[in-house]
């Protein structure tokens, strides 16, 4: 027995060691790149620092636990966050630098990739052996682990990143014996994709509500009354926490209900955003367009011309001063907050005071001359930025600005007091050095690009474009308290709007911070507090637009998408699809599907179209979508167990509830795909089906399934003939041309 455990022990031994020379194999090949990229500036850090920053973002070799066995978490500082050490620390590191190596995208994809991929260390408690012996037993096991810790797709994007680590990483390099990990971990988004499901009903739900333009117009209802309550003298019901608090963020609601502006397009508003077509007769809203398209010019529809500009107009009231303000700052800089710092009525006595004590009263100025505690002067500087308070508990907290107060006199502010008092200096260079300091920071987390040389880069970018765009050029721009519910301050530093402010004001974020819709007590009719996620006005404004009779590939265009992704914010009923769907069978050239052919031969057959709207109306009673068209089956009643038979159908003639829409050209996407996918798969078994058609035996699971993919492949082939047959149609279509004179051209 005890020669047994020897050897046992003395295999283990030499797993480990060989296991260790591996690494270290690796590791001596990897350095000379990684000094490269370090001399390069594209890493940051030394190899076995417990931190490398890359293009900005600080990647952390360390545990998913602090040092308290909490869960580390974006908020757990820095020195309680357990470093990884060993053979397990440079195996993180080597699949990190893999990585970073020709990596051009998103930095944050890699530094999120330590925080999926550490759990697989932890779960084997960060032994080699346990490495070496890995296996599909042992990675499923990692799932019970992952749900205990994490909920929504939390779990199954963490063991995916886990699968892919060991499988193109821990395998090719021999760091474990040989196998083939997979992902056996249902993806919850699939549940969504399941229309008669819960979690997609609840999916809808959150995406999508049809009362936010009601919601939103109690709110400016309620606003407006407030306003005339207090014209009166009266006090108001629900008051703003400071001036334009609420108001600047109503006054962006009908760029997000007239357009369906995304909120990043919202925020980033040019100044001279809104345009005069002299020739359409037709307002425009210039967009800096999100997801790499390029910008565009988007026509505004005619009912809401008056509201969107008289909002535009009534913004650039409010703002004028807080851009006059950004534009000195970005020429001035510390100057500027300097000559905003300025005290008018102080007295000469005063002046005379601090400059007997060596302190410049242009440079310089009392703490209390502000006022007293929650005082704020004329510039947005609060008398409490400049204090230093004790919490209950005994933590010291520092006022934003307190770094500035630079000594301590005993004076007296005017002749009228009787004794000289103590009282705080305050240097105005710091101060503006802290708020310049400040500003930087909040152009960094606008524009999220820094230069090599440390300057920011005032662009607003996508893929396609880059504008030059700072600060005072923004429509939104006010200054950086402004939006803040917990300060009476308008505060001192320009900035403009941002996400996070309209987001906080439509959606409960804390007790400091209520939601419009707490403070103005509007609920749903479950009597629960209004929450509004701010791409629902996206979902609301395309449905409405597909309930008016309006295309989606015209939807499409007018919301800044590619095509075919309004499918995607179609919330009407399958009632609803099926009666649009109705008017294209009743067309004089149907689709060419099933229920086409039918409605054909109908009317070859002199059936009445009364007749035939009965027939519509009995088979299209409700219309769901497909990847491949649209199904006219009532799956809330009778769901599908037939599966890809949309397309199969009966010998590939396609399923009788199968229906094809011309316009969708996501569809012919995926039928194309889906017919490449069964043409690989047919090759791949038999590269001469074609010739063994007439030897198939169907009783074989094997030529069933060949059977299968040949009646998939026609019925993609018949579905793309139907697209190609509308194409020809329309072609025949004599376009209408408009002839100009020449006098008329000149």
């Amino acid at each position: 027995m005890n020669m047994i455990t020897s050897l046992k022990d003395h295999k283990l031994a030499q797993e480990y060691s060989q296991l260790e020379e591996r690494v270290a194999d690796l590791k001596a090949q990897a350095l000379s790149e990684f000094n490269a990229l370090v001399f390069s500036n594209r890493i940051i850090g030394n190899w076995d620092d417990k931190t490398w920053t890359y293009r900005n973002r600080t990647i952390y070799f360390s545990r998913p636990f602090d040092c308290k066995g909490c869960i580390v978490t974006g908020k757990t500082p820095a020195q309680d966050k357990v470093a990884l050490e060993g053979l397990w620390a440079d195996i993180y590191r080597l699949f990190i630098l893999s990585k970073i190596k020709g990596h051009n995208g998103d930095p944050k994809t890699i530094s999120s990739l330590m925080t999926y991929i550490v759990w697989l260390g932890e779960y084997c408690r960060y032994d080699i052996v346990a490495l070496r012996s890995l296996n599909q037993d042992k990675l499923d096991a990692i799932i019970p682990l992952l749900h205990e810790k994490f909920t929504g797709r939390g779990p199954f994007e963490r063991y995916k990143t886990i699968i892919s680590f060991v499988k193109n990483f821990i395998v090719v390099n021999k760091l474990c014996r040989r196998f083939l990990p997979k992902v056996k971990m249902a993806d919850p988004s699939l549940k969504r994709v399941d229309s008669t499901s819960e979690l997609a009903a609840k999916a809808r739900n959150e995406k999508y509500d049809d009362r936010i333009d009601i919601y939103i117009g109690t709110v400016k209802q309620r606003f407006e009354e407030d306003r005339r309550r207090l014209a009166q003298g009266q006090s108001a019901k629900c008051p703003e926490p400071k001036p334009c608090y609420d108001e600047l963020r109503l006054l962006a609601m009908p760029f997000f209900l007239a357009l369906g502006l995304r909120i990043g397009e919202v925020c980033r508003l040019p100044v001279g955003c809104i345009g005069y077509d002299e020739h359409q007769q037709r307002w425009f809203l210039r967009v800096l367009t999100e997801k790499g398209e390029l910008a565009s010019a988007r026509p505004i529809p005619r009912k809401w011309e008056d509201v969107i500009v008289s909002s535009y107009n009534r913004i650039l009231e409010i703002t004028k001063s807080f851009r006059a303000f950004a534009k000195q700052v970005e020429t001035e800089r510390e100057q500027a907050f300097i000559k905003a710092l300025s005290f008018p009525e102080r007295h000469a006595e005063l002046s005379k005071s601090l400059s007997e004590l060596g302190f410049n009263p242009e440079q310089f100025f009392l703490r209390d001359e502000i006022g007293n505690a929650g005082d704020i002067h004329h510039s947005g500087l609060a008398y409490n930025n400049l204090r230093i308070t004790r919490t209950k508990d005994g933590v010291e907290k520092k006022g934003s600005f307190a770094d500035a107060c630079v000594g301590v006199v005993t004076v007296k502010k005017s002749p009228s007091e009787r004794v000289p008092q103590q009282r705080i200096v305050v240097s105005k260079a710091k101060v503006a050095s802290l708020a310049v300091q400040q500003w930087t920071n909040y152009r960094e987390d606008v524009y999220k690009q820094n230069q090599d040389d440390g300057e920011i880069n005032e662009s607003v970018s996508s893929t396609s474009y880059a504008i030059i765009m700072p600060f005072s050029d923004f429509l939104f721009v006010a200054k950086d308290e402004l939006f803040n519910a917990g300060s009476l301050s308008e505060g001192l530093i320009p900035k403009p709007l941002t996400p996070r402010d309209i987001t906080r004001w439509l959606t409960e974020d804390s007790s400091r911070s209520k939601s419009v819709f707490r403070r103005y007590d509007i609920r749903d009719d479950s009597n629960d507090l209004v929450e509004i996620n701010s791409h629902q006005f996206r979902h609301w404004l395309s449905t409405a637009l597909l309930r008016s009779g309006k295309n989606e590939a015209m939807v499409d265009l007018f919301m800044g998408r590619k095509a075919g992704q309004t499918r995607h914010y179609d919330h009407r009923t399958p009632k609803e699809r099926a009666e649009d769907m109705r008017q294209r069978y009743l067309a004089g050239n149907p689709p060419d599907d099933v229920l086409g052919r039918r409605i054909k031969r109908m009317r070859e057959n002199n059936v009445s179209v009364i007749e035939i709207e009965n027939a519509l109306n009995h088979t299209l009673s409700v219309v769901h979508y497909t990847p491949w068209g649209t199904c006219n089956r009532d799956l809330d009643v009778s769901p599908c167990e037939k599966g890809m038979m949309c397309l199969r159908g009966e010998n590939g003639q396609g399923c009788q509830h199968f229906g094809i829409d011309p316009e969708d050209e996501e569809a012919k996407h995926s039928i194309i795909n889906t017919k490449a996918h069964y043409e690989a798969q047919l090759y791949a078994l038999l590269p001469n089906y074609e010739q063994l058609l007439h030897t198939l035996n169907k009783q074989e699971p094997l030529d069933q399934h060949v059977q299968y993919c040949i009646d998939t492949i026609e019925g993609c082939e018949n579905a793309l003939k139907a697209y190609e047959r509308v194409k020809l149609a329309q072609g025949q279509v004599i376009p209408v041309v408009q002839v100009f004179t020449h006098k008329e051209v000149l």
